[in-house]
This record gives structure tokens, sequence and C-alpha cells, in this order.
């Protein structure tokens, strides 16, 4: 249960409220208004606003000052964005029985995806919040964030509540948890997929980036959660330290563990993968259809979060050959006229460009094409490498744009191509996909990797309608 020292000062004070808001354009008369402090929407600015709209308490940060005109009660907290999560999981209470969070850099939805389908073919009650929504409420995915903000998140848990929802499971992203979108919160069970470079425009470093990542299994986690961390990430002995450091016990690794370890991987002729995978002193067999390489890894790191909370891996083991593919993650197309293969990748980080490069590379019997390119405002040091990457993994690139957002999408091209090599420039995305794929020959395969379930492409901060997977499904026949 979530308690918040503030609301209990407030109770003494006998000041009525209604509920909380850090958004002076919907504040409602009775809330407490949160004025956090932002490069983009400064809430102190905005102060004024919420009183006369009849906020009933205003709460800033202890070393900030504001003006205002009411005798309205003020209350000063060291951490703001703590003390607003905290609020909102009281208001908005919660009786979901059973939590688990995945961060990482790649992979969260897909484990998430894993866990839900598994989940509910077990007869549980599940729910999944995160970069591809809310799978229950869709109406209640108000800010399109993989981790929502504190008050929108506690309303769609209060909700699934209500729905009885017995799993949740949740996407933690870096901003979220550097944030504290989801302080108060704890876990049955949290998940590292991995870390590899993304972000560094908002977390500068990868010290930052990295800590930020690992504060779930610091400030999230209950005695007896189960933690399960990828041992083939890059900087698993970072990860080890800090566990150590915090004294966090008995994390279930994923590989190369004697608790859990693939064995062996085998393809056959019907293009199903068969996977011997070690649990303790048991070998399993799992079976897998079309399924690429490293989501057969993120099927096996969902089971194995589920074995650790008591599920059982003979009822797993028969869900693995039927598994959908996870939207926009090599997600298969179609076929061109000349049996060529188009696949559609989310990679938008050099790992993640990598892995669906090389898992291309298996696939195809020919040549192997991108089509990609890198969002505006993001990390800018990830484009060159991203070319670099492209250029070394595949025989034709095409750079093209993503989501320019308010950045010059010519610039970007231009960094991107700087380390490229083997490429074609085409700005309009969707001309892009349509040369790449007339040039398709017999045993050729595409990736048209960077916005896989996107529906819309962002430019000068208006999202206009694009849908890769629509879109080249357009073009297979030409």
């Amino acid at each position: 249960m979530t308690n918040s020292r503030l609301l209990k000062k407030i109770n003494s004070d006998k000041i009525k409220y209604k509920g909380i808001c850090s958004d002076s354009r919907i504040i409602k008369k009775g809330d407490i208004f949160f004025a956090i402090p932002g490069s983009n929407a400064d809430g102190l600015k905005y102060v004024n606003d919420a009183v006369a709209k009849g906020a009933s308490a205003i709460v800033i940060p202890i070393k900030k000052k504001i003006k205002i005109s009411s005798n309205i009660p003020i209350y000063k907290v060291k951490d703001i964005r703590k003390e607003i999560s905290l609020a909102a999981f009281v208001v908005n209470s919660e009786t979901i029985e059973k939590k688990i969070a995945v961060t990482g850099t790649n992979g969260k939805t897909s484990v998430t995806y894993f866990l839900n389908y598994i989940l509910l073919n077990l007869g549980e009650k599940t729910a999944t919040i995160g970069t591809l929504g809310n799978s229950q409420i869709k109406k209640l995915n108000i800010e399109n964030l993989t981790s929502p903000e504190p008050i929108d998140l506690s309303k769609q848990l209060r909700k699934l509540s209500k729905d009885k929802i017995k799993y949740l499971v949740m996407e933690a992203s870096s901003h979220g948890l550097h944030q504290k979108r989801f302080y108060g919160l704890k876990f049955d069970a949290c998940v590292l997929t991995n870390i590899s470079q993304d972000h560094l425009d908002y977390h500068k470093t990868m010290s930052h980036y990295i800590m930020s990542k690992l504060k779930l299994f610091s400030d999230y986690v209950k005695k007896d959660s189960k933690i399960i961390v990828n041992s083939e990430t890059k900087y698993i002995d970072r990860v080890k330290n800090y566990l150590k450091k915090e004294s966090i016990i008995s994390p279930i690794y994923f590989q190369k563990n004697n608790k859990f370890k693939i064995v062996k991987i085998k393809k056959n002729k019907h293009s199903s993968t068969i996977v011997d995978v070690k649990f303790g002193k048991e070998i399993k067999k799992f079976k897998f259809a079309n399924f690429p390489l490293f989501q057969i890894h993120n099927f096996l790191l969902a089971t194995l979060t589920l074995y650790s909370m008591g599920h059982k891996l003979t009822k797993i083991q028969k869900l693995s050959l039927k598994c959908p593919s996870v939207p926009g993650r090599m997600e298969f197309v179609g076929n061109t006229r000349n049996s060529a293969s188009v696949y559609i990748d989310f990679a938008h980080t050099p790992d993640a460009l990598q892995n669906a490069l090389i898992e291309g590379r298996n696939l195809c019997k020919s040549e192997l094409h991108v089509v990609f390119g890198c969002g505006g405002n993001r990390d800018y040091s990830k484009r060159s490498i991203m070319g670099k990457i492209a250029s070394k993994y595949a025989d034709n690139v095409v750079i093209t744009d993503d989501n320019p957002r308010f950045e010059n999408a010519k610039k970007i091209r231009k960094e991107i191509i700087d380390d490229c090599k083997n490429f074609l420039e085409i700005s309009d995305r969707r001309k892009a996909i349509k040369h790449a794929i007339k040039q398709l020959r017999k045993g050729d395969l595409l990736i048209i990797a960077g916005k896989g379930h996107e529906k819309n492409q962002i430019i000068n901060g208006k999202a206009y309608p694009f849908d890769d997977v629509k879109i080249s499904k357009g073009f297979l026949k030409l």
C-alpha cells in the first residue's frame, strides 16, 4: 500500500481536496496543484492560473519561490516528482495482485508482449502498459508515453483494478524511472533485457542512462521480488556491482548461468526452430515457427520470469509454437511477386539495428536491403554509428526520414551518411519504401527500420498518418 506523508500533512491541516493535478489547463476546483519545474512546461509559471481555477493547495520544490496574491496553502517538498507519484497512487488506489516491470534499451515491448501472451493463455486476467499502449483501456493512453506520467498511470491502474485484472505487465523506460513516474509501486518481478546506447540527448552520459535503468532494482522491489537479468548485456559487470552495492540478493541471470541456459538451437526444414533450454537440472524443448533468434531470446526471458514466479514450464512450452509476432518487431509484411521478403522493425538504436540486420542476413537467400532514418531531437551521436552498421551488414541501404520532429531532416540524413558507404538517399519515406521494394529480386530481403508499430510521422511537431506496414503492403505487387 502506497503512503504519502504530504497528503497526511495536508489532511492534518484539514485542507479539503478533490484530486491532484500538474497541468493548470485541466485543473478542477479543489485539486492540489503540483508546480513541477521543466524546460518545456514550467509548472511554476502557471501557479496563479491554478489558483484562479480553484486549486485547494500548491506544492512546489523546496528551493523554489513563487508569488501569489491568495492566501492559499503552499507546501514545499524536497522531491516534487516523487511526491506527485506517491500522492497519485494514494488518490487513485489500486489492488492489482501481481506486477511485473520490464526495463532495457531493446526488447522491453517484446518481453512485455510475450508475458501477456503466455499469461492470457494460462488463463490469467492480464493487462500491459507500454510502447503499444494499454492493452485493456485504449482511451486512457492520454500522453502516449512508454511509461505514463503518474496521474495518468494511477488512473489506468485504478480502472484495471475495477476490472479485476490480476497481472500488470509494464514497461519501465529510463525516462519514467529517472522522473519517478511510478515511484511508490512495488513489483513482484523486475526484468532487465539489455543495455546499449540510447536517449543520450536526455541522460547525457551512458553512466547516467545505466543508473536510471538500474533504479528499478533498488526503488521498486519488495523483499521477495524476483529479479531477472540478461547476463549477455554489454554492461553486465555494472549491473552486478549495482545489485551487490544495493544488497539485492538472488538475481536470476538469463544465459550462462546454472539456473537457466540455452543449450542448443536447431533450425529444421520447415522454418521452425527447436531450442533446448536448461532450467536448473532439467532440459526443456521449445519450438518456434518463423521466429527471429532475438525474439526467441525475448520469449525465453518472459518464460524465465514466469517460471521464477511459480508457473509450470510444461504449460508454457505448449504455447511457444503458436506465439504471434510482436507488432513492428521483425514483423513479416509479405512477399513480392518475385518471392523477395519484406519485414518491418522498430530498430531505432545501433544495437537494435545491428540485431535486425544480422537476423535479416540469416533469413535471406540473396541480398539484404534496409530502409531507415533517425528521429529528430533525439540522441544525435547514434546517427553516424547506425549509418556505419547499415553499410556493414546490408548490401543495399536507403537513407530516408524517420520522425524529424522539429529538426532539419536533411541535417539528420547527413549525419547518418557520414559513416555510411553503399547508400541511396531518398528523403520522402513513402518513395524510399517504394524504391526499395521495386529493387528486390528473388531471394532478397528488405528490412524497413525505425518506426515499427507507429502509425504517424512527426514533422515540425505535427503528426501525419504514416504506417510502414500498410504502405509497404501496398507496394508488394508492383
